[in-house]
């Protein structure tokens, strides 16, 4: 009898043996890499570019007119020039679509200038106009998706830019000049597309094209007398309107102080 109830026990430990053998083993748990790029906090950096500009100038209560009938009343002047300044901001980021805002300032030196003649021969009477932008900024919205490490975004929001202006009248008979001077910082709006490129750790390269207009603007000058020469009516006051718009095209680098590559 005990020989037995040895053998079944024995039987019974092979077959727990046997069927702990056959039993699936749990592999671990595979960790999806993420799909793209990570751009999500903040960021700071600096950028170069390339802008065009263009200045509308409307001698509204043609004052150059005083002087010579045959001085334009309205004029488009264009220039172009490089800029570079800094840039922040941050991102919200869900999966591989990002939500962001930043802010950026930017030095130029931007001139539009011409000088108009009466076309009479000789000394002739003449009007300078000219226009700077000495530098501006914006404050914009991004949104867009990020294929791998390649950020493609949308971009809009408001503008600000300094212009620095003069006016200057010229009459040859007696050789009399008057400028007329104004520096204003004007508000706009701007809209553009750019993208961006995670090539290291929690840096990235970014190019972007920005098309800023701003607001019109009147300067109002007064007459003045010089020489014995009347520029304007004496006693009365003049407008001049002016209207600005520029294409940006620049290059950046970032560093975020989240995200990073995957």
């Amino acid at each position: 009898m005990k020989r037995t109830l040895l053998a079944i026990a024995g039987l019974v430990a092979i077959s727990g043996t046997a069927s702990a053998a056959d039993m699936p083993v749990k592999a671990a748990p595979i960790v999806a890499r993420p799909a793209c790029a990570q751009f999500g906090g903040f960021y700071l950096g600096g950028q170069v570019g390339y802008g065009y500009y263009n200045y509308d100038y409307h001698d509204r209560g043609n004052i150059a007119q005083t002087i010579d009938d045959d001085l334009p009343t309205s004029a488009r002047l264009t220039t172009d020039g490089w800029n570079g300044g800094v840039q922040g901001g941050y991102n919200f980021q869900s999966g591989c679509t990002l939500f962001g805002v930043e802010a950026d300032w930017s030095w130029t030196n931007m001139r539009a200038t011409n000088t108009f003649f009466d076309g009479d021969g000789g000394t002739q009477d003449a009007l300078t106009v000219s226009s700077r932008m000495s530098w501006f900024g914006t404050v914009r919205a991004r949104t867009g998706v990020i294929v791998d490490n390649l950020l493609i975004y949308a971009t809009g929001g408001f503008a600000y830019a300094n212009f620095d202006r003069t006016y200057t009248l010229f009459e040859d008979a007696p050789a009399t000049t008057v400028a007329f001077n104004s520096s204003h910082t004007r508000w706009g709006w701007t809209a553009g597309l750019g993208t961006e490129w995670a090539f290291s750790g929690n840096w990235s390269l970014k190019s972007e094209f920005l098309y800023m207009r701003f607001l019109n603007n009147d300067v109002t000058v007064n007459a003045v007398t010089v020489n014995g020469v009347n520029f304007g009516v004496p006693g009365r006051s003049y407008a001049i309107g002016n209207q600005d718009e520029a294409w940006v095209t620049r290059i950046g680098l970032n560093y975020r102080f989240g995200g990073g590559l995957r």
